[in-house]
């Protein structure tokens, strides 16, 4: 089960995305289990009813290096996997439709495709389709994300991407299943799958090479008719709505054990609605009102997990330059960082879950998911509700109150700040919730206002992020992260990563980033202290204010078997689930 929080790091619309947790309130959700089987004789065929909870559509770019949205790779999930499998640890396992080895002496790694995996079309899945993938993420033409400070460690790639090579000179095809990946220098992380170094997915380059690289992302190959490597492949389609999908005969794995599945997006308002009415057998990401609908219904389990994940309070102080680095030069009220804090310290984040969350989200302490055990700073206190350090700090930063309630600022003059929010839908995705948030600024003299006066449609507000829109200070989002728990979280906030979406850059983060990466941070115990430094520096500056975790819920059919969570056996999720007699 390719999950959308282990594609890479993408922006995540969660349906509980406003959330804000509290500790005590998780052990609901602790007590989930996250295997089921009802221990009776699977059955061959079916038709399997996938409802996906999400607002909005998907927008249908089939190919993970080119998307920035969640709910397209929820749908794609099944003929879109991973090559790899994972290790408890998160560490490269053997088994996949790929395996990895690293030579650290020779700063290489290579990957070895499975003789029989092969596309949709009958075609088999080679190592030029690999280096395709390579070439794809990064050619400047597509504006792959993907294009980050992991992937410049491979040879070549650098001077490919400016133009002044038609081909990277780091991959070397060995022959037709093996590509080995020369590196400059190998770092730590690269153990990981999907941290950035060895990309984890793959492109069909003789059903793709005739396709100009900047048309690749709207073409029809991709959108309307794409090739997949995994379990099952489209037959039918609405856009954005619903996909039928049916076993890919040509698939690496073993035959799906059922016929066809179908998927459909619904609304997380009428979630609970459709499973009462058992529209669906497996209903994927509910938030927590629909669990806690749904969680009594006799004809079905619910599932659940910690995710890796962590919402946030962003606050935008720069833009991106003609380089496509990020430059903090912004002229805005947030660049002043005892605002900031008093923002973060404003936030009544336990209460607000408490009444709201059911258990699913609890307060985070830093921006990385404590899922990742060792790698979150537990020592980290992160941002609790106390008005009273709030006032002061802004008190002491020179920011007065004036008679109408709200501040000026240090010099004077007066100010609002306009905050970029995604619609939503449940008690804390709505104008109502927002204004929860307004009315705790308010308490400390901070006028916020929404950018246009509105919450905006999930994929404008997907563009205006990911595009350095304009006309806003303050963000309300959310991150899915890979499995590498450094670059996984931290290389977002580099100065030429595409995901900075707030653009600070500062020395000292710069460094304490590198250093997680360096010949030192092979030593665990190195790296895990800097890692721990990073994140009390980035609680400190405040300018990703960390709000909450959570666990995510699916709910199946009790009509089902062979269903696991469990990371190594949720990579054959989908061609191992049966109905049963």
């Amino acid at each position: 089960m390719e999950k959308k929080w282990a594609v890479k790091s993408v922006l995540a619309l969660a349906t509980t995305l406003l959330m804000s947790g509290t500790v005590v309130n998780s052990v609901q959700a602790a007590k989930l289990p996250i295997e089921y089987d009802n221990h009776k004789k699977p059955v061959k065929d079916g038709t399997l009813r996938v409802g996906v909870s999400e607002n909005g559509v998907f927008k249908g770019v089939f190919a993970d290096v080119l998307r920035s949205d969640a709910p397209t790779s929820e749908v794609a999930q099944f003929g879109e996997i991973s090559l790899f499998r994972v290790n408890d640890d998160y560490t490269y396992a053997k088994g996949g439709l790929a395996n990895v080895s690293i030579d650290y002496g020779k700063k290489e790694a290579t990957v070895k495709l499975k003789k029989n995996a092969g596309w949709s079309d009958g075609q088999p899945l080679e190592a030029k389709d690999l280096e395709y993938t390579y070439e794809v993420a990064a050619n400047r033409a597509t504006g792959s994300a993907d294009y980050n400070g992991q992937l410049q460690t491979i040879e070549g790639i650098k001077e490919y991407h400016d133009g002044k090579a038609d081909k990277i000179s780091g991959l070397e095809i060995k022959d037709k299943k093996t590509l080995v990946i020369h590196f400059k220098e190998l770092e730590p992380e690269i153990k990981f799958p999907h941290a950035g170094y060895i990309l984890s997915t793959a492109m069909p380059y003789h059903y793709l090479k005739d396709v100009l690289f900047d048309k690749l992302a709207s073409s029809d190959k991709l959108q309307e008719h794409p090739l997949f490597y995994g379990p099952f492949k489209i037959k039918n389609m609405v856009r954005g709505e619903s996909i039928e999908w049916v076993p890919n005969k040509y698939y690496g794995g073993k035959k799906p054990n059922v016929s066809k599945v179908d998927v459909e997006m619904v609304s997380p308002s009428k979630s609970a609605a459709a499973m009462r009415a058992n529209k669906f057998d497996v209903l994927l990401y509910e938030n927590g009102s629909t669990y806690n609908k749904v969680r009594k219904l006799s004809q079905y389990v619910v599932l659940g997990e910690k995710a890796k994940y962590y919402s946030y309070l962003g606050f935008k102080v720069g833009r991106v330059n003609d380089k496509g680095e990020s430059v903090m030069d912004r002229k805005t009220p947030v660049q002043n960082r005892a605002l900031r804090q008093a923002m973060g310290y404003a936030l009544n984040t336990d209460q607000f879950d408490k009444k709201f969350s059911y258990g699913l989200a609890y307060r985070a302490n830093t921006i990385v998911p404590d899922v990742f055990g060792k790698y979150n700073n537990h020592k980290a206190k992160g941002y609790t509700l106390d008005l009273k350090k709030a006032n002061k700090l802004l008190d002491k930063a020179g920011f007065r109150m004036q008679k109408d309630g709200y501040r000026t600022l240090p010099n004077g003059k007066k100010f609002t700040l306009k905050l970029l929010a995604p619609m939503g839908s449940g008690p804390m995705n709505d104008r109502t919730a927002i204004d929860v948030y307004f009315e705790q600024w308010k308490k400390i003299g901070v006028k916020v206002e929404l950018k246009d006066n509105r919450l905006q449609e999930f994929n404008s507000y997907v563009e205006q992020l990911t595009k350095d829109g304009k006309g806003w200070d303050v963000w309300l989002s959310a991150w899915s992260v890979t499995n590498a728990p450094t670059t996984g979280v931290a290389g977002s906030y580099m100065p030429n990563d595409p995901y900075n979406l707030g653009h600070f850059v500062t020395k000292e983060n710069t460094e304490l980033i590198k250093s997680l990466s360096s010949k030192a941070a092979f030593n665990e115990k190195y790296q895990l202290k800097q890692f721990h430094k990073w994140q009390d520096y980035m609680n400190k500056e405040a300018y990703i204010v960390p709000m909450n975790f959570r666990y995510n819920t699916f709910v199946f059919s009790k009509k089902l078997a062979n269903v696991s969570l469990d990371d190594k056996k949720s990579y054959n999720l989908w061609e191992n689930i049966a109905f049963t007699k």
